[in-house]
Formats: C-alpha cells, structure tokens, sequence
C-alpha cells in the first residue's frame, strides 16, 4: 500500500526527539517500509536515514500575520491550507498522528476515510476538533491505550480502537551489564511532567537522580529545577535516542512522575526494553504496562513505598525486564495497523 501519515507542518521528526509521539511515529513508518509498504511522512523534517520519504509544506513568501493572528500561527495555518489543496487520491491510507486542528479541518475538502491515532489526552481545542471531525466524517479512530480510548470515547460519535505502540525492539543497543546510577528520570521538564517531585523524593531518600530530557519550560526549569540540582541531583541534557537507551540501561530503575494520565508511556516500555525496571505514579503508567514488579505504581507522598519499590527493583534481572517488552515490538503495531488499514479501504 502507499501510506501517508501526516503529523504537522512543524512537527520535527529528527533525533533527540521532542517526545514520545515523534519516536513512534518514526518508528511506525520505518516498520510499514521494512513490511513493503511505501511510505511518505508529512512533517518538518526528519533524519536523513529513515526508510520513508518525507513531504514539506512550502511558508507562505507574504506576511501571514494580522491583528489577531501571529505570523507562526499565520504561516502554520498556510501551511495546513495547502494540505486541503493536495492531492490525496494518490495514496491508499492517510494516517492523522497531528496535535494541530487545522490539518483536521482542511483534511475535509479531501472528502475521503482517514485513520486517526489519538496520542493525547482531552483538551477543549482537540476535543472540538475531534468532536466535529467524527460527525462530518467516517475517519477510523484509534488511541494508543484503553485508558485514552476510555477518556475520548464521549466525544467521538464513533467506536475507538485500542492499537498499542510499540518500539523496534531490533534497533536497540545491548542492556548495560553493570548498574552505574541510581534513578533516571526522563521526559520534557514541564510542570505536567512532574520532575520536581521526583528530585524531592530521591534527596528525601538520598538516592542520585539524573534527568533527561527537553526543557519545554525554561521558566519552571530556572525557578523550579535548577536551584534543586547538586552533585546527587542532575540534568544529563536532551539526547539523542540510542544514548539515551544506554543511560537508561545504565540505571537501576527510571522513575516517572507525570501529574497528567500518560497515554502510553513510551519511555516505561523503553526502559523495560533496556533491561531497567520501572518505578513511576498511577498517571505515568497506564494498565497495560503495569507488570509487577518490573514496573511498581507508588504514591508520592509516600516515601516509604518509593524506597521499597527502588530495593525491590534492584533484585530483578534484566531479562525480566526485557521479555516484558517483547509484546510491543513494532511488528505487532504494524501489524495491526495493517489490519485496520484493509479495513479502511473496504
């Protein structure tokens, strides 16, 4: 099949990635290349060694700002109107990964079935668009775990499918034989992500702490995480994504602390995948990955459970871990995939 999934039109695809959404998508389209397909991906740019071609949309060489609109949002809302004027009948499968309602919107005058994957949970703007978007349309809904799925279903007039992500288990470097740190944290740093509680929890416990990922917000980053980092607490930087695996590897257990519902939680099933347990909150990890005790809930405010989840984590093998994670190989995500995309063409 020719398949295009589209994301949006600032939606960077190269490494270190942003967040969990990009990585998957990558991954995804990678898997349906390595499976025959021919994919094209609709984004801002992407790696230059991936398997599928991407497709760009031109700015607009005009001013697109006014009164009420900025020139990014001016140009992004150009950008999406262009993809209204494509032409869609060449590809057999569009799939929709995009935060962005405008894609949604002119996606209409394309007057076709698409494939819609949810990878974030409600909000008021997504939630109109999605609301009105499976009125007008016959667009084939998917989210990433029950618990979206759950979340979403009131909104969409239309049944939702559950299709896990999944990671390509075959790209990944050699777990580490010997733990060198303590905790890893990993995520953007932003308020929703938690990472203060997780450095108050571990210097509660004097346990080390290194964190990774994109500072999202330099305001909480500066006021809130910086005065808190020593030589027990660190920031080990944005990385790019096969280092990253090995600093996982490289650790004890990753404890995850979003105050918000993950939707998936990529970076738990990573972790398993390097052979490190799980530590995080009942927001951070949905049912699906919970796999006692390779990854154990906790409450924040108990310090006690941390600290008999981290011992415990420290017993179990990385082996464990691993056979864990082989369910979600992206051949399965594929897979699946495929299946719903056969059916979308009937």
């Amino acid at each position: 099949m020719k398949v295009l999934m589209v994301t949006s039109p600032i939606v960077s695809l190269r490494e270190p990635f942003k967040g969990g959404t990009e990585s998957f998508v990558v991954s995804l389209a990678n898997g349906m290349a390595d499976a025959g397909h021919q994919v094209d991906v609709l984004c801002k740019d992407a790696d230059e060694d991936n398997k599928f071609n991407t497709l760009h949309l031109q700015e607009s060489a005009f001013r697109m700002t006014d009164a009420i609109t900025s020139e990014t949002e001016g140009q992004k809302l150009y950008q999406a109107a262009q993809f209204g004027l494509f032409n869609a009948d060449d590809y057999d499968v569009i799939h929709f990964h995009s935060y962005y309602h405008a894609m949604f919107e002119f996606a209409y005058f394309h007057q076709r079935r698409n494939i819609v994957t949810l990878h974030s949970p409600l909000s008021e703007r997504l939630a109109l668009t999605h609301k009105l978007n499976s009125m007008r349309s016959d667009d084939r809904y998917v989210a990433v775990s029950q618990r979206l799925a759950d979340e979403w279903c009131s909104t969409i007039s239309t049944p939702i499918d559950v299709v896990h992500n999944g990671i390509d288990l075959s790209r990944l470097p050699p777990a580490a034989p010997n733990k060198q740190s303590d905790l890893v944290w990993v995520g953007r740093l932003c308020k929703e992500k938690n990472p203060v509680a997780a450095i108050r929890a571990a210097k509660q416990l004097n346990i080390s702490l290194i964190l990774y990922g994109p500072i999202s917000d330099e305001t909480h980053f500066n006021n809130d995480i910086a005065p808190l980092l020593d030589a027990n607490i660190k920031y080990g930087g944005h990385l790019p994504q096969q280092v990253l695996y090995e600093r996982i590897s490289e650790a004890r257990a990753l404890f995850i602390t979003s105050l918000w519902k993950e939707p998936f939680g990529l970076v738990t099933l990573e972790s398993l995948a390097m052979g490190t347990p799980v530590i995080g909150t009942t927001q951070a990890i949905p049912s699906e990955l919970r796999v006692p005790p390779l990854t154990q809930t906790i409450d924040l405010d108990d310090v006690e459970s941390l600290l008999s989840a981290y011992r415990e984590a420290a017993n179990i093998s990385a082996s464990q871990c691993q056979k864990a994670a082989q369910k979600f190989d992206i051949s399965n995500t594929v897979k699946a995939y495929e299946r719903i995309y056969e059916q979308a063409k009937i």
